[in-house]
């Protein structure tokens, strides 16, 4: 496992049962996670990143992916996941 495979599933274990949710940056010095808070008004069932925590992990270099943790759930991509996922294409 990576050291951000890790940092995201500690992540995911400290936000639990609220999903948790991140971006994968690549920045000079390598890959790393950025950890954001959910400002949801429904944390465990939805997630939502604030415009500061989106610029902020920007600052460190290109986002490379958009992370986030279904608590309970199955591990892989839900319906609305990869609806959304075409739209950002």
């Amino acid at each position: 496992m990576t050291q951000t495979e890790s940092a995201i599933l500690a992540h995911a274990r400290r936000c639990a049962p609220a999903e948790s949710c991140g971006f994968v940056v690549s920045t000079p010095e390598g890959e790393r996670y950025f950890p954001c808070v959910n400002i949801s008004g429904e944390p465990e069932a939805y997630f939502r990143m604030s415009p500061e925590d989106w610029l902020q992990a920007e600052m460190q270099g290109e986002i490379v992916a958009l992370v986030h943790s279904h608590p309970g759930g199955l591990p892989w991509l839900s319906e609305t996941d990869r609806r959304l996922q075409v739209q950002s294409d």
